[in-house]
């Protein structure tokens, strides 16, 4: 039903009008009539006709000067007017404004007005049919240049190579926070379930939605997906304010809506005041990194300023750290391991170390074991290579600690060991690695430092010293020191801590294991022992 306004001071022509047809059969209704243009102008706005009928000649405001006012309101509707003979100059400048059609009161038919009308509905038909073509357009385009921005966003904040001037120079796209104060919202649903998961894609618009809805304002927010399992939220300050919020509490409220209207448990880290996008990358940056800190605790709302995590570890290097592995090892104490693992862990967690330093940290540990004693040997290396190599992906402390001895119940210490083999040094980087050794022998050297001394990794110095010497280069240093303490006792040193610092080795308990482990008997019983046997003293000896 298309709504009909009647404009004309004659009350004998809108009677006229109104009789002349069944209006409501032919799909009209009469919403109105008045009788000059400042009367119309104001039904107009209060009906919203789609058909205007108008006289042209009125007291007060004419037809002319309505169909003006009506294009500066941008009347959507359509105008038919209403003319006497002689007004032809009248109708002219009407349609010039905009009229669609004209017809001569005074001889105006039932039929020829039927035929006005359809024409007019058949044109605010088709002007329905383009302007719905346009907003489809005209959302397509919307949305392509909003997918177009999200991109762009994740991009320049993902990758630490995105320059701020490569991005934010597409002129169709109103980027929000070049230059504004704004908070970062960093929300992880990476702990949902699988089900939830997969469904994260389809939560986006929800939850950008439920934040537009909170901040009352699509020109003071940017909302993305950062990563597979995260949403960015940039706000700016003070709309933020405006509605009744601090950081803190925003993000307790957007942490409860998921909760309950998607069932997910996020994790929300959320900035300080930050300025430009520049400055939202670096606390986008810092969110991630706080976030790791669930790997020791579980926390679900998080200031990124409360929390820094250390990618260094000062506590321990992890050659000292594997051979107090080891020993346990050699006493088969696991619960000892299980406790020297806990306490670590628990350290680095005190000292606020990065998982991933960590996580490496033990990953070094578990590739140098099977390296440093000739002794160890893996029962089944796919299983510990499996289990090796999920300490890098584990997500929390309590799964390390889990495939750490995982890996480590797949170690054992072989008896079966004849003795060492004198072989021919062919590469002058393992003569070097000797020559170090016999120099250093009573300084506390480390694996890190001999590989620095001829330039290679540790792990390839590791196998190529094994495949030239036959046996690890930890044991032929061990083997070194004990020959040269051996030396020491027969030369009459008798203070047992004394002579492990001679040799290199702070720990006088450890010390006496290994020479024990070698020589079949305690640094005090040695001398007398050799005496004793009167044989001349064996030492084990290597390639010069």
């Amino acid at each position: 039903m298309l709504h009909v306004l009647l404009v004309d001071d004659e009350p004998i022509v809108k009677i006229a009008l109104r009789t002349m047809i069944d209006w409501e059969e032919l799909g009209f209704s009469i919403c109105g009539t008045a009788s000059d243009g400042k009367e119309a102008l104001a039904l107009v706005k209060e009906l919203q006709p789609d058909i205007i009928i108008t006289d042209l000649k009125m007291p007060n405001m004419n037809g002319l000067q309505l169909i003006r006012e009506l294009n500066e309101l941008e009347y959507k509707g359509k105008i038919i007017v209403a003319s006497n003979f002689g007004e032809y100059e009248l109708v002219r400048e009407a349609l010039v404004l905009g009229a669609v059609d004209y017809m001569l009161k005074i001889s105006i038919k039932t039929e020829t007005l039927i035929e006005q009308l359809q024409k007019t509905a058949k044109l605010l038909e088709e002007q329905q049919v383009t302007l719905q073509e346009q907003e489809t357009r005209e959302q397509v385009l919307r949305s392509n240049l909003k997918s177009v921005k999200n991109t762009m966003l994740k991009e320049y904040f993902t990758n630490p190579y995105s320059e701020e001037d490569e991005v934010f120079q597409h002129q169709e796209i109103h980027w929000n926070f070049l230059k504004r104060s704004c908070y970062l919202f960093y929300i992880n649903l990476e702990g949902a379930s699988l089900k939830a998961a997969q469904k994260i894609s389809l939560s986006m618009s929800f939850i950008e939605n439920m934040i537009l809805d909170l901040i009352e304002s699509e020109q003071d927010a940017e909302v993305f997906q950062a990563e597979t399992h995260s949403i960015l939220v940039l706000i700016e300050k003070e709309r933020l304010h405006l509605c009744g919020f601090e950081p803190p509490g925003f993000a307790q409220r957007i942490q409860k809506l998921i909760q309950m209207y998607m069932t997910m448990e996020p994790v929300i880290v959320y900035s300080p005041e930050i300025c430009g996008y520049p400055e939202a990358k670096e606390a986008y940056a810092a969110c991630k990194d706080t976030i790791d800190i669930n790997f020791y605790e579980e926390h679900s709302l998080i200031c990124s300023n409360d929390i820094k995590l250390k990618h260094d570890i000062e506590i321990a290097n992890y050659v000292d750290f594997s051979n107090a592995i080891l020993r346990l090892l050699y006493e088969e104490h696991h619960v000892s391991i299980v406790r020297l693992l806990t306490d670590f862990v628990e350290q680095a967690k005190h000292n606020g170390v990065h998982p991933a330093a960590l996580k490496s940290f033990v990953y070094k540990c578990l590739d140098y074991l099977p390296l440093c004693d000739s002794k160890v040997k893996i029962k089944n290396p796919a299983q510990y290579e499996a289990s090796w190599s999920n300490i890098l992906e584990c997500k929390s402390s309590e799964t390390l600690l889990s495939f750490t001895m995982a890996a480590l119940e797949e170690l054992i210490l072989s008896t079966d060991i004849s003795g060492f083999q004198n072989v021919s040094v062919t590469r002058k980087e393992i003569a070097e690695v000797i020559q170090y050794i016999g120099s250093r022998y009573q300084d506390k050297i480390t694996l890190e430092m001999i590989a620095d001394h001829v330039n290679f990794s540790e792990n390839y110095l590791c196998r190529v010293f094994r495949d030239q010497m036959g046996v690890s280069l930890i044991h032929y240093l061990n083997t070194v020191r004990m020959n040269k303490a051996a030396e020491l006792i027969m030369k009459g040193h008798t203070y047992i801590k004394e002579i492990a610092a001679l040799v290199g080795i702070g720990d006088q308990f450890y010390f006496s294991r290994m020479f024990k482990k070698q020589f079949g008997v305690s640094p005090t019983d040695y001398k007398s022992h050799v005496l004793a046997c009167n044989p001349q003293h064996k030492q084990i000896s290597f390639p010069r």
